[in-house]
């Protein structure tokens, strides 16, 4: 596939209400539609449109993972994005584990609270497209950046696991979860 077919990724962040995918935070990718300017046109049509229909599918390599869009309604639309997995492996989790994402073109907000009111599109990303092999294709990714940093193999791969555990109670988190101090509740 062509990198032309690949939307990039210039920002990235997460947004999290009640009344959305349970509370969870559903990760942001703001994208330049600068040479992709039918991302743009889709998102703007989702604003005055019913909910479509869009397929997502993964892939996944040494280097990168890959989330494959095919739209089908309310226009016929299919592109990707590409995450570098040395250091958007916790960003590409966090949309398998949300099972969502938004699209957020720039144009709109550089940054995810620049955007907040304005038109960005949800997808959700079924728990199916998750590759088999997509847990320890992260662990691999994570891992060798932490050998960078001068780890052993073995120390790199458990901090690997730790950090991908970690970051899942991050993504897992929902809105009105609030942590309640079990010790103090007769002082409340």
């Amino acid at each position: 596939m062509a990198d032309s077919h690949f939307v990039p990724i210039v920002g990235d962040g997460a947004i999290a209400n009640g009344g959305t995918a349970d509370g969870r935070a559903i990760p942001v990718l703001v994208v330049d539609c600068e040479n992709h300017k039918a991302v743009l046109n889709l998102v703007q049509l989702h604003v005055s449109s019913p909910p479509g229909d869009v397929t997502c599918t993964w892939g996944i390599n040494k280097k990168h993972a890959f989330l494959l869009f095919s739209f089908s309604k309310p226009s016929e639309l299919s592109f990707g994005v590409k995450f570098d997995l040395q250091n958007q492996a916790n960003l590409a989790d966090g949309i398998v584990q949300s099972q969502g994402v938004y699209l957020q073109p720039s144009v709109f907000g550089a940054k995810v609270a620049e955007g907040l009111d304005n038109p960005k599109v949800l997808i959700e990303v079924a728990p199916r497209t998750k590759l088999p092999d997509w847990d320890d294709r992260l662990i691999k990714a994570i891992a060798l950046k932490m050998r960078k940093y001068g780890m052993s193999r073995r120390q790199a791969k458990e901090a690997a696991k730790d950090y991908l555990q970690r970051t899942r109670e991050v993504w897992a988190f929902r809105m009105g979860d609030a942590p309640v101090d079990f010790a103090n509740l007769s002082d409340q």
